[in-house]
C-alpha cells in the first residue's frame, strides 16, 4: 500500500473499490437526506460530536506518528495544528456532556503509510464532519440554542480548512472547490454509515487491529508549542467582549 497512488487505492482497496457502483460519496454514507425525519436530541448530538472528534485526534495523531510518510516541514506544521484543534473541539464537547461511544477505531489498510491514500480517506471524513456540524448547526438553532449553533458553525468551519489543507496534500485542484459547505445530513445521525467501519472493523479493506485514541497528554506533546489563535467558543461569557 505504501506506493499506490490515490488512484490506485481507489481501485485496489475493497472497501473502496466499490465506489465504482455506489459513488465514492454513497460508500462513505456522505448522501443527502431526502426525507426530513424528526430532529436528533441534543445529547445524541453532543456523543456523535465527541465520537467524531475522537476518531479526528486519532486519525491525525496517528498521520504524524507513524513516521512513515515523508511530510513536509509545512505540511507537518498544518497537521499538527489539526490535530490540536480537533482535541480543543473534543475537550469543549466532553466538557459540555458529550461522551465518545468509543475510544478505539480502525482504519483503512495503508491509510498511514502513503500520504495519497491518507488524502483520500481523510477528505471523505472531513467532508462528513462538516456536513454533520452544518447538521448540528440547524438543530441547535431550531432547539432555541442559538450559542450552541454559533459553536457548531465555529467549528464546521475549522473542519473545512481541514478540507482544504487534505484536498491540497492529495493533489486536488483546487483545493477549495466549494463556494458553500454542502448540506449532506439533515440530522447529526445520518453521517453515522460514515463512522461505522472506522467504529466496527468488520468492513473489508480496513485493518482488524483497533487503534486506541491516545489521551491529551501524548496528543499534546505531539502538538508541542500552540500555533493556534485563541478564539472563544461562543457560549463563553467573555465570547463577545471586546479586546
Amino acid at each position: 500500500m505504501a506506493h499506490l497512488s490515490r488512484r490506485n487505492f481507489l481501485k485496489s482497496s475493497a472497501v473502496i473499490a466499490a465506489a465504482t457502483t455506489l459513488g465514492f460519496q454513497g460508500l462513505f454514507g456522505l448522501r443527502r437526506a431526502l426525507a426530513q425525519p424528526k430532529d436528533d436530541d441534543l445529547q445524541t448530538v453532543l456523543n456523535l460530536a465527541a465520537t467524531a472528534e475522537t476518531l479526528a485526534v486519532t486519525h491525525y495523531y496517528m498521520a504524524l506518528t507513524v513516521g512513515v510518510i515523508a511530510f513536509s516541514d509545512f505540511e507537518k506544521k498544518y497537521l499538527r495544528a489539526a490535530l490540536e484543534s480537533e482535541q480543543v473541539h473534543l475537550d469543549y464537547l466532553i466538557a459540555n456532556g458529550g461522551k465518545a461511544l468509543t475510544n478505539e477505531f480502525y482504519f483503512p489498510n495503508g491509510v498511514f503509510e502513503n500520504k495519497m491514500t491518507l488524502a483520500t480517506v481523510t477528505e471523505a471524513a472531513e467532508s462528513a464532519f462538516t456536513g454533520a456540524y452544518l447538521a448540528a448547526t440547524r438543530i441547535f438553532a431550531a432547539a432555541g440554542q442559538p450559542l450552541l449553533a454559533m459553536v457548531a458553525a465555529q467549528v464546521g468551519g475549522v473542519e473545512a480548512q481541514h478540507l482544504a489543507f487534505i484536498r491540497s496534500l492529495g493533489d486536488q485542484t483546487p483545493p477549495n472547490n466549494i463556494a458553500l459547505l454542502e448540506p449532506l445530513f439533515f440530522n447529526v445521525s445520518d453521517a453515522v454509515p460514515t463512522l461505522t467501519p472506522f467504529l466496527e472493523g468488520k468492513a473489508e479493506g480496513f485493518d482488524n487491529v483497533a487503534t486506541p485514541y491516545p489521551g491529551r497528554e501524548k496528543v499534546m506533546e505531539v502538538v508541542g508549542m500552540s500555533q493556534l489563535k485563541p478564539v472563544l467558543p461562543a457560549t463563553d461569557p467573555n465570547a463577545f467582549k471586546s479586546k
